[in-house]
């Protein structure tokens, strides 16, 4: 009489089932060769997205479009990385923070949000520090015009200095030093040059 085994009976459940493990594919070995030949470089990101152990969704052309890149752009990614939404998301494929982002910045545009409205939605949530470059209004106002008011004023000091230099008169000899006035020859040399002239008469 045939008798299957319990670990047999497993088999074929988990077959059936398609919980079985199936054989490494081609797929699978050129992924291994590629974790290999690029590893994760100084900052632990994955050179290949399906390493992370999450499923890639198909990139399509709505994802790199130029609206979409120029919003991700002034986005900052909330995972701490301190980079836009649009570089972590290509770059750093363990990232699940960034991926989700570029999601809402699409449902926004989608539901017929302008480009202002969907920055201001993520203000909204995530509070001025989520937008790469502060808002030009209210105090962050210094931040944009100090530096231009900072180089006028130094320009400013600069020239003047410069001007101040140009148009300053030499300093006047000191009293000791200043020569004698014309036709105020002492006695003695009056005397020598009598003699010398009666020298050259002769």
């Amino acid at each position: 009489m045939w008798r299957t085994s319990a670990p047999s009976l497993l088999a074929l459940a988990l077959a059936a089932s398609g919980l079985a493990a199936q054989a490494p594919t081609a797929q699978d070995s050129v992924l291994s060769r590629q974790l290999k030949a690029r590893p994760a470089d100084s900052l632990g990101r994955l050179a290949v997205p399906e390493a992370a152990g999450r499923a890639v969704r198909p990139v399509t052309p709505r994802d790199n479009a130029a609206l979409v890149v120029a919003l991700e752009r002034k986005i900052r990614c909330t995972c701490g990385c301190n980079q836009d939404v649009y570089t972590c998301r290509t770059t750093d494929f363990t990232c699940t923070t960034s991926p989700a982002m570029h999601q809402l910045v699409l449902a926004r545009l989608d539901s017929g949000m302008t480009e202002a409205q969907v920055l201001d939605a993520f203000q909204k949530q995530y509070g001025e520090m989520v937008l790469m470059s502060p808002p030009k209004r209210g105090f962050n106002l210094v931040i944009y015009v100090l530096p231009i008011v900072g180089l006028g004023v130094g320009l400013g000091l600069v020239v003047g200095v410069v001007k101040r230099w140009a148009t300053a008169s030499p300093p006047a000899p000191p009293e000791d030093a200043a020569a004698p006035e014309a036709g105020t020859a002492t006695p003695e040399e009056i005397e020598q040059l009598k003699r010398a002239l009666e020298k050259f008469e002769a």
